[in-house]
């Protein structure tokens, strides 16, 4: 860094890269035949040049405005693979280069803003100092077996053809290995090796109809163990088949507000929408961001009863592996449990090393994906209640708020399988909640399964109605989106009771069925 230097410009105070290595493999069949044989290694570097002090540099907006994808260090991020050290050397002196000159641009430009602007957060620090450290996670990661693979996706996909009226299906084996190496100008040396695996069953169903209905299953593993065997992978797509078959006959509900029992994975769904994305802390500096709970510590926000915490150091649960756990975040920081609420009391934020109040401590939870400068997410978030139900009594629980309420039915969403939220202040604080599978529930009892529907609400609204939660738990693992990339999370979360929770019509059309028959037939 003594060397970086521009006549009249900030000097940098901090240096670090970040190189991210995966050797990716995808192998992909549709009805016995391979349709995808995909090998890719990818080498990549976020260099993060501060300039400036530990006290003001160029980062502002908690690094939300550093995320542009036509700056020119970002044609910049891919290094190279194999061949001379000199290459990768060079890689990395033209990286840094523009990453500096960028730095510096950006430092003046915020200057020149608060010429007109007052930064709100201006008696906080830009970025936290942190001590060296040296861990290596190393490990030596399974090799992949593409010729097991191949056997497997031809075969079991060539099983689907005997599904009436699924006009399209897959199935897909994605394995990539990641390698994370970090250095930084504090002497911090990092290595972590984490193997990704995905088993994806994809069918989609068209019913005589026209309406379309599609159905997926996706098990995301670090651990090949849990990976499903070939009858696994049948039985599922018969499943799925029957499901897709009921729904087909369902009634269409166009809208709906009361009662819901939200299963595991779809109350986790909630909760990593409505409340985790807006716990970030990050977002509590981001110009726009409607920071929902930035005053809200020590306030009680939810079922009192009900905790949750970020804890990325937990790699597995009830013998199930996480894919959103790690050792140590994109800033260098060592992954540690974050305490978010303590029954139903907001007691903090998942933070990054950007501060967001007076004496802070990153919890190592700054995370990115490519050229994205890191900002909080979510890692492994957990949910569980002190006093959770068993399944029978948290269903007796919702009949009787059917009842209470004089409702002629609720809902009951057994399983949904994304989602988004906004979370800026100029447009709608809302989310929304994709259902793969609902039910209607009398006050007797009695269901039926209904389609057409996804689940909304306002964050507040939402979590606020929650009034009992299960015991059981179960894991979702899966991608989260956001401002810094997609990066892998994981959800624990007991079924939730909510007393008033909004669907709203889902978006379809209905299609001509195909003149010609499927040609196997």
């Amino acid at each position: 860094m003594a060397e970086m230097k521009i006549p009249r410009h900030p000097k940098p105070y901090y240096l670090s890269y970040l190189v991210r290595h995966d050797e990716e493999h995808r192998i992909e069949a549709k009805y016995g035949a391979l349709t995808m044989d995909l090998t890719e290694v990818r080498r990549s570097c976020y260099a993060d040049v501060r300039v400036g002090s530990y006290r003001r540099d160029q980062v502002r907006a908690g690094g939300f405005k550093d995320n542009l994808t036509d700056l020119e260090s970002n044609e910049l991020v891919r290094l190279p693979i194999s061949g001379s050290p000199d290459g990768l050397r060079f890689a990395l002196w033209r990286l840094t280069e523009a990453k500096y000159r960028e730095a510096c641009d950006d430092f003046l430009h915020r200057i020149a803003v608060e010429l007109n602007f007052r930064d709100e957060h201006a008696a906080l620090p830009s970025f936290e100092r942190r001590e060296a450290i040296e861990e290596v996670h190393w490990r030596k990661l399974p090799e992949f077996d593409r010729d097991a693979a191949e056997a497997f996706v031809l075969r079991a996909s060539a099983s689907l053809k005997s599904l009436p009226c699924v006009r399209d299906s897959h199935v897909r084996i994605s394995a990539i290995n990641a390698i994370r190496i970090f250095v930084s100008s504090e002497g911090t040396t990092l290595v972590q090796a984490i193997p990704y695996r995905v088993v994806e069953l994809h069918l989609w169903y068209l019913s005589p109809e026209g309406h379309a209905f599609p159905q997926t299953e996706t098990w995301f593993v670090t651990d090949e163990a849990e990976l499903p065997d070939l009858n696994t992978v049948k039985q599922t797509a018969k499943r799925l088949h029957a499901r897709a078959e009921s729904l087909a006959k369902a009634p269409v509900l166009r809208a709906f507000s009361g009662p819901v029992l939200l299963s595991p994975k779809a109350a986790g769904l909630m909760i990593h929408e409505a409340l985790g994305h807006r716990l970030e802390g990050n977002r509590l500096l981001a110009e726009g961001e409607g920071q929902t709970f930035r005053d809200a510590v020590g306030e009680t926000i939810i079922l009192p009863g009900l905790s949750v915490r970020d804890d990325p150091t937990l790699t597995s649960f009830e013998g199930k592996s996480l894919t959103g756990a790690f050792a140590f975040d994109d800033e260098g920081v060592p992954a540690q449990p974050a305490e978010l609420i303590r029954e139903g009391v907001l007691t903090g934020f998942l933070t990054s090393r950007t501060p967001i109040g007076k004496k802070h401590r990153s919890n190592g939870h700054g995370r990115a994906a490519y050229h994205q400068r890191p900002i909080s997410r979510m890692g492994v978030t957990i949910a569980e209640a002190t006093h959770g139900l068993d399944d029978e009594a948290l269903w007796q629980a919702f009949l009787e708020e059917i009842r209470s309420q004089g409702a002629p039915y609720g809902i009951w969403i057994i399983d949904a399988f994304g989602g988004e939220t906004s979370t800026e202040s100029y447009d709608f604080q809302a989310f929304l909640g994709e259902i793969d599978l609902a039910a209607r529930v009398f006050p007797d009892g009695r269901y039926e399964l209904v389609r057409g529907v996804d689940f909304v609400g306002t964050p507040l609204n939402a979590i606020g109605g929650i009034v009992a939660a299960g015991a059981r738990r179960e894991v979702d693992n899966s991608w989260c989106g956001a401002e810094s990339g997609y990066v892998p999370v994981t959800t624990i979360s007991p079924a939730l009771l909510v007393d008033e929770l909004e669907l709203q019509a889902k978006p379809q059309r209905p299609m001509t069925p195909y003149a010609y028959p499927m040609p196997w037939k």
